[in-house]
């Protein structure tokens, strides 16, 4: 598990045409931490390319992680498309060059080709910069017309409901936990600096997709549960919006603001605050939002300890927008509790085991938790107010 398979020189084989190769690289796991997010949930890049290849092209995908041995050489591929990313750039372009030196056209595309493009461009035929899923029709069918372009560009600016569902059908299902990784967004309103996000270069504006295709792709790929991979689901003050429409969701709420238990909560009574009025930071608030806010903090709190009736543990904190004397009007202030009491004041969840390596699974619905939260009295159970 720390290092890839061997590429062997004596390797050759005949190039067939119209197969293309999609290949996810190695990167070295400790067995004890980072081997199994991996193999238990597909990335989905190189599916979503897959759903735009065409019909006539075959197509395959391998990922090194899954420790199937060295990726496929007979016949050998037309074109070989790979990810690039930092963690595992050194081993991509050595695919790179052992593919090209026996006579396959690779493309490589990825954040570290949207942000390094010069380092890159010396072990590829053709880069793809930017939002893969418009590229590679375009790159395929130049190839079939024997004018491949050493660069194409796209924007992330297209309509995201506009994509074809991720072809899962390409993925070798017994290898992971759950086949069914979901994007109902991509994109996210902050730029926080720690983020991919954040590249230079990479303009990528929050955009969602219908619930009723991330329903349908769920129920198409036929697995148990699925594991969301957004880069920040609640990141649009419409969710707010949404969830009062809804209502089934909502805990309590003031002229100011509403608490409400997010559809993806994780943590059984897991809440957010989310003021009503757009603002980017506690020091927007007028003076009755924070009166409204004291309020809304207070109901839900007691509400905590009277749901097992005991001093409620939980972590909390406050999103604003950053302390750089910037404005900031994509920052929607709110506040987040994470609870991790779940059947009484003694029995807690814990995050194990799958949890840790795939991804958390809900214990209770968000809205049994609303509800449960919502019907308990404000009025705290040691009898203040």
């Amino acid at each position: 598990m720390t290092r890839p398979p061997l590429l062997s020189p004596a390797i050759t084989g005949p190039i067939q045409p119209r197969y293309a190769l999609l290949i996810n690289p190695f990167y070295p796991k400790d067995p004890n931490a980072s081997f199994g997010k991996h193999v238990l949930t597909p990335t989905l890049a190189l599916t979503s390319f897959a759903a735009t290849t065409p019909q006539h092209w075959h197509l395959q995908y391998w990922d090194e992680n899954l420790l199937d041995g060295r990726p496929p050489f007979r016949p050998m591929p037309e074109v070989v498309g790979i990810t690039v990313h930092l963690t595992f750039a050194g081993r991509a372009f050595e695919l790179a060059e052992w593919y090209r030196s026996r006579g396959s056209k690779v493309v490589l595309g990825g954040l570290h080709v949207l942000s390094c493009p010069e380092e890159c461009a010396p072990y590829a035929d053709s880069l793809a910069v930017g939002d893969g899923v418009q590229l590679w029709p375009r790159i395929l069918a130049d190839v079939e017309a024997r004018c491949l372009r050493p660069k194409y560009t796209a924007t992330y600016e297209t309509d995201y409901r506009e994509d074809p569902a991720p072809r899962r059908s390409i993925l070798p299902r017994r290898s992971f936990l759950t086949t069914t990784s979901l994007i109902a967004t991509r994109g996210c309103h902050n730029r926080c600096g720690f983020c991919y996000l954040a590249t230079d270069g990479l303009r990528m504006p929050y955009r969602m997709r219908a619930p009723e295709q991330i329903a349908a792709e769920f129920l198409a790929d036929t697995q148990p549960y699925a594991v969301f991979v957004d880069n920040n689901l609640g990141s649009n003050p419409e969710y707010l919006r949404l969830e009062i429409e809804d209502g089934e969701r909502i805990v309590c709420e003031n002229q100011g603001f509403v608490a409400v238990v997010p559809y993806w909560a994780v943590w059984p009574f897991e809440t957010m605050i989310l003021s009503r009025r757009h603002a980017a930071s506690l020091g927007e608030l007028h003076d009755a939002e924070k009166g409204n806010l004291a309020d809304i903090l207070r109901r839900l709190t007691i509400r905590y300890d009277n749901l097992f009736e005991t001093a409620f543990p939980y972590s909390m904190g406050f999103h604003q927008q950053p302390t750089d004397g910037e404005d900031h009007p994509e920052f929607h202030f709110h506040a987040h509790f994470f609870p991790p009491l779940l059947r009484s004041a003694t029995v807690q969840k814990f995050m194990v085991g799958y949890e840790l390596l795939a991804g958390p699974q809900r214990d209770i619905t968000a809205e049994g938790a609303a509800a449960r939260l919502r019907n308990l009295a404000e009025t705290h159970y040691l009898g203040g107010h």
